[in-house]
């Protein structure tokens, strides 16, 4: 086969796998692991199931390459959000706020809908029945994140922002346990607003308990006098 032609072919491939691995992360959300299907998967591309086998050959090992994929991308962005030291912490937490508000509204009108939205949080219900591949891949997330928002809060301590004394494990535990359990709380309470809500009821709480002076106007202040 002539090398153009075998570009095309392997880049109709790639495409084709994108693409299965699109839909299947929708479908995955809107229905979870039981509810989704080769079938289902292949009625909205416009394929046939003998396709999707070709490219992926199960159904778990289709869920461990979206699944992969989906908590790298999620990882880096709350990476991006927690270790940006220019930022406050409110301003983190605000910053995480709007990045589960993005994914949110794909699957919800407006702010008000308990649709899921999270394919981590869907695929945590079904934990016992995905693969061990799978099952690393969501405690990955979860890793990824507790030391990402410790380091944030280890950070606000040296800033100044906290004070010296505040429990920076506790508060570390809160904060990862309200991320893991955003999706599931939106889906309880049918609205966005809930979740804003107790994301700013506990920078409220945190800062008035436990905030600091910043360095800066520590220094400004000691110079001053």
């Amino acid at each position: 086969m002539p090398q153009k032609a075998k570009t095309r072919t392997a880049g109709a491939r790639t495409g084709m796998r994108d693409t299965i691995k699109r839909v299947a992360t929708e479908l995955l959300i809107r229905h979870g692991f039981h509810n989704t299907s080769f079938r289902d998967i292949a009625d909205q591309i416009g394929t046939t199931t003998t396709n999707i086998h070709y490219h992926f050959g199960s159904k778990q090992q289709l869920v461990e390459e979206v699944l992969t994929d989906y908590v790298a991308e999620a990882s880096a962005r709350h990476r991006s959000i927690w270790l940006n030291e220019e930022h406050t912490l409110s301003e983190k937490l605000r910053g995480v706020v709007e990045y589960n508000f993005e994914r949110y509204k794909r699957f919800n009108r407006g702010k008000a809908g308990g649709r899921p939205w999270s394919l981590i949080g869907r695929l945590r219900l079904d934990s016992e029945d995905l693969s061990p591949v799978a099952r690393e891949s969501l405690a990955s997330f979860s890793r990824s994140v507790h030391e990402a928002i410790k380091s944030a809060f280890e950070q606000a301590c040296r800033s100044g922002e906290l004070r010296a004394d505040a429990p920076l494990d506790d508060l570390t535990l809160l904060v990862v346990n309200l991320v893991n359990s955003s999706s599931v709380f939106t889906q309880d309470a049918g609205s966005f607003d809930r979740l804003e809500e107790f994301f700013t009821a506990f920078e409220r709480v945190m800062l008035k308990v436990y905030s600091g002076e910043p360095t800066g106007s520590q220094e400004r202040r000691a110079n001053h006098h």
